[in-house]
């Protein structure tokens, strides 16, 4: 499981866009100050890289993906430095930026308006808090994730691409984007995004939590 000093340092903001089935807000950590790439944020315990102690050398339960800046002893123990990256260089339509993950897996965006920020996967779990019953859908047809304004997480499912963006380009792994006072890491484990005010989620194939 990551330290929580290494959450501190990957966390990020996004305000998340409902439009299938929402959840109602997942419980608040006591706000503290805002915070930058190396401070902390207050994550409780369920904001935390779900990976239990296995053995990394199977690759069935190995992070999808490799990072070399990483301890290959411990590959969740991700304390590699972040890199800030220029919000320009992600401009989607109507005043907001967006991107994938490195996998391909997880779309996010963040906005100006509400319901125009958050993250999305059709590989994640379905997040704690959210009620994802559907007449129209199943399971596994609605795609997992956030929306989030500032200092406010909604966890919910989508029944369609809410933050995909066209020719969206991948943040990549150790690097971070703030927009609109919100910031999300991209970490080889998960996107760790920050609301603000003590709030924020961490989207994976394995997690979808928030606080």
């Amino acid at each position: 499981m990551i330290r929580r000093s290494a959450l501190l340092a990957s966390t990020a903001a996004l305000a998340f866009a409902l439009t299938a089935c929402g959840g109602e807000e997942a419980p608040a950590a006591a706000p503290t100050p805002a915070s930058n790439a190396a401070s902390a944020f207050p994550a409780p315990p369920q904001v935390t890289i779900a990976n239990p102690p296995v053995d990394i050398t199977d690759t069935a339960t190995a992070p999808e993906s490799t990072d070399p800046a990483q301890n290959p002893a411990n590959p969740v123990n991700n304390t590699a430095p972040i890199t800030p990256v220029d919000p320009a260089r992600y401009t989607a339509y109507g005043d907001q930026v967006g991107w994938k993950s490195p996998s391909g897996k997880i779309y996010c965006k963040i906005g100006a308006f509400e319901f125009s920020s958050g993250c999305q996967s059709g590989d994640a779990p379905v997040p704690d808090g959210a009620n994802c019953v559907n007449p129209s859908f199943t399971i596994d047809q609605l795609s997992k994730g956030f929306y989030m304004t500032p200092g406010k997480v909604t966890p919910t499912c989508f029944n369609q691409g809410e933050f995909g963006v066209e020719n969206a380009q991948t943040l990549e792994y150790n690097t971070s984007i703030t927009f609109n006072g919100m910031t999300c890491f991209s970490r080889v484990e998960a996107m760790i995004c920050d609301a603000g005010g003590g709030h924020g989620f961490v989207l994976s194939m394995q997690q979808a939590t928030s606080n």
